[in-house]
């Protein structure tokens, strides 16, 4: 199934994004959001994958794919813990990095990647990750 679109919506800032991504915050299961942008940081399409009590499987390449169908500029990703700790895990950081890379040979921009964790969001763009 294809993202679906949103043309009209703008994320310009941190604050923009942590809206968008609000109804993952708790869940029991650990889900993931990607959010394509195109020119201006529009929305151009959102993608929802839904995992476990304690993992998510991020399909790069599918990422990657529909960053190129939607002809995107940059690309969001936030996802939860549903123990509340918004720390980053090994495994978040990893996936960050490689995705960040990933999209960048293909000319996009990982802008961010927010973890939410109970009342908190962590932002590995702050961290210093990306």
């Amino acid at each position: 199934m294809p993202p679906s679109a949103h043309p009209a919506l703008r994320i310009a800032t941190r604050h923009d994004a942590e809206a968008l991504f609000a109804g993952l915050s708790g869940r029991a299961v650990e889900a993931v959001g990607f959010a394509y942008l195109g020119p201006e940081r529009r929305l151009l399409g959102l993608r929802h994958i839904i995992g476990h009590a304690d993992s998510a499987t991020v399909p790069v390449a599918r990422i990657a794919r529909d960053a190129i169908l939607l002809s995107a500029q940059a690309v969001l990703i936030a996802h939860n813990h549903p123990d509340g700790d918004p720390r980053p895990s090994a495994a978040d950081l990893a996936l960050t990095r490689r995705l960040a890379q990933g999209l960048d040979m293909l000319g996009v921009r990982l802008l961010d990647h927010l973890i939410f964790g109970g009342d908190h969001v962590a932002s590995l763009r702050d961290m210093g990750t990306i």
